[in-house]
C-alpha cells in the first residue's frame, strides 16, 4: 500500500457533502499509564484539547478502567470513550453470528494470521481516520496512522521471550503494510523502519514528541521540599528515570560507581524511578556484590510534583539505554534545567544533540570519567543547562499536534489545507 492511497475525490467529496469536521479516534492501547507512551498520549491530549482548529474533532478511546487517568486532559475538541474489555469480545462474537458479516469476518481472520482485527466499533461510529499512537493496533478498513515506537526486539531479540519476538514482528509488519502512514519520532527510526520492512519513504512520516512536563502543573517550592524530606535527597545527587528492563542498562551505571568508590573514593548517590521488573532481582544481586548498595535509590512510581522535584533538586540525568525510540526524558531533563549524561545508542544523538555529553553505553569507565567531572564543575552544569534549553527550543507538544493535524488531514484525503505544508 502507497503512502496517500486513500486521498482519493469521494472521500473529499463525502466529507464536503456530509459538511461536518474531520472524525479523528486516537485508539490508545495504553496499558501501563505511568511508563513513556502514556504520558506522551497523555500530553497529545492535552495539545490537542488546547487546539485553535476548528474542522477536527478527536475521540481518545481507552478501556474503561483508563478514564480516569485521560478525563482531566481531554475537553475542548476532544472527547473521552471508555470501553469495557469484555464489550470487544461480544462485539467479535455478534459479527460472527451475523451471516453477511461472518463471511467478512473470516476473510479478514484468515488473512491476517491471528493479528487483531478491529471489534467494529471505529466503522460504526463513521471515524474518517485511526490513529494508534502506541504499538497497540488491529486491523480495521479505515485509514489509519500506525506509530511503531521502535524495532527493539529486531535488535535485542535476546531481551524479549522468544515468543513475544515473533509475535510482535509479525503484528508491527502488518500494521506498518496496512497503515496509510507509519509515523515515528526520529529520522533514526525511520530509515530503521524502512530498511527492515522495505516501506516506501513517503509513507514514513517523523513527528518529534515534546517535553511532557509542559502538560503538568508546575511544582511549589513547599511540594519540592516536601518530597525532598520524603525522599531524603542530599546535596548532589545523580537520577534515571526508568522501569527495570534490560535495555535500560541500570548495571552501566552500577560498575561506574563502584569504579569511583575504589579509585577516587567517591561515592555519589543515584536515585530511580519506574517500575522494578523481574530483572531487580539481578541488579540487587549485582549491586551487592560491587558493594555499592547503600548509594542506590529505588523510588517506583511517584506523582507528577514529585517527580518534577527529583528532577529539579538532581546533579544531572544519567541515561545509559541501549534502545531508544526517542528518549523522552531526556527532554524532560531539558525541561527542568538539568545536565544529561547520554548513551551514544541510537537515537539519542539525535533527540539531545549537543545538549549533553556522550558516554558508551557498554563502557562504565567512560560513564565514571563524566560523572566525576559534572560532580567537579558547576561551569560544565551551566553551560549544558543553557544548550538543553536551546535544544528544548525545537520540541513542543503543541508543534507535536500541529504535525498530526496535518497527518490527519492527508490521511482522509484533505491535503488542500495549509497545514499540510507543516509535514513538507
Amino acid at each position: 500500500m502507497q503512502a496517500g492511497s486513500y486521498e482519493s475525490p469521494n472521500r473529499k467529496a463525502y466529507i464536503i457533502q456530509m459538511g461536518r469536521k474531520l472524525r479523528v479516534a486516537i485508539d490508545c492501547g495504553i496499558i501501563f499509564t505511568q511508563q513513556g507512551m502514556g504520558t506522551a498520549v497523555l500530553s497529545l491530549a492535552k495539545a490537542l484539547s488546547e487546539s485553535t482548529v476548528v474542522d477536527q474533532e478527536y475521540t481518545f478511546i481507552v478501556s474503561e478502567e483508563m478514564q480516569s487517568w485521560l478525563s482531566p486532559y481531554v475537553y475542548g475538541p476532544c472527547q473521552l470513550k471508555g470501553i469495557p474489555r469484555s464489550t470487544m469480545g461480544s462485539v467479535k462474537a455478534a459479527l460472527r453470528r451475523v451471516t453477511p458479516l461472518r463471511t467478512i469476518w473470516r476473510k479478514l481472520r484468515g488473512g491476517v494470521g491471528h493479528i487483531p482485527v478491529s471489534s467494529g466499533y471505529v466503522e460504526s461510529q463513521q471515524f474518517d481516520v485511526v490513529h494508534f499512537p502506541t504499538t497497540v493496533a488491529y486491523m480495521t478498513k479505515l485509514p489509519s496512522i500506525y506509530q511503531p515506537h521502535d524495532l527493539q526486539h529486531l535488535h535485542y531479540p535476546q531481551f524479549f521471550p522468544e515468543h513475544y519476538v515473533a509475535l510482535r514482528e509479525r503484528e508491527t509488519h502488518s500494521f506498518c503494510d496496512r497503515a496509510a502512514y507509519v509515523c515515528v519520532q526520529t529520522e533514526w527510526t525511520k530509515q530503521d523502519v524502512i530498511g527492515h520492512y522495505g516501506l516506501a519513504p513517503e509513507k514514513v512520516v517523523v513527528i518529534p514528541w515534546g517535553s511532557v512536563l509542559d502538560s503538568y502543573k508546575v511544582p511549589s517550592p513547599e511540594e519540592i521540599q516536601i518530597a525532598i524530606e520524603k525522599f531524603d535527597l542530599p546535596r548532589q545527587f545523580f537520577f534515571y528515570p526508568a522501569a527495570t528492563w534490560a535495555h535500560k542498562n541500570h548495571e552501566t551505571i552500577f560498575r561506574a560507581l563502584s569504579i569511583l568508590k575504589s579509585r577516587h573514593s567517591i561515592a555519589p548517590h543515584v536515585f530511580f524511578t519506574g517500575s522494578s521488573t523481574d530483572r531487580r532481582r539481578f541488579l540487587d544481586k549485582l549491586a551487592h556484590g560491587l558493594g555499592i548498595s547503600e548509594q542506590l535509590h529505588f523510588l517506583g512510581f511517584v506523582n507528577t510534583e514529585e517527580l518534577q522535584a527529583v528532577f529539579k533538586t538532581a546533579t544531572a540525568m544519567i541515561f545509559p539505554s541501549k534502545f531508544e525510540g526517542f528518549g523522552l526524558p531526556i527532554l524532560e531533563a531539558f525541561h527542568a534545567g538539568l545536565p544529561v549524561l547520554s548513551s551514544n545508542a541510537t537515537v539519542l544523538p539525535e533527540v539531545a544533540q549537543d545538549g549533553a555529553l556522550y558516554f558508551d553505553p557498554d563502557s562504565p569507565e567512560e560513564l565514571s570519567t563524566l560523572m566525576k567531572v559534572i560532580l567537579d564543575s558547576p561551569e560544565l552544569r551551566k553551560e549544558l543547562i543553557s544548550k538543553g534549553a536551546l535544544v528544548l527550543s525545537q520540541y513542543s507538544f503543541r508543534d507535536t499536534a500541529a504535525k498530526f493535524q496535518a497527518l490527519y488531514e492527508r490521511t482522509a484525503g484533505l491535503s488542500l489545507h495549509s497545514r499540510f505544508d507543516a509535514l513538507t
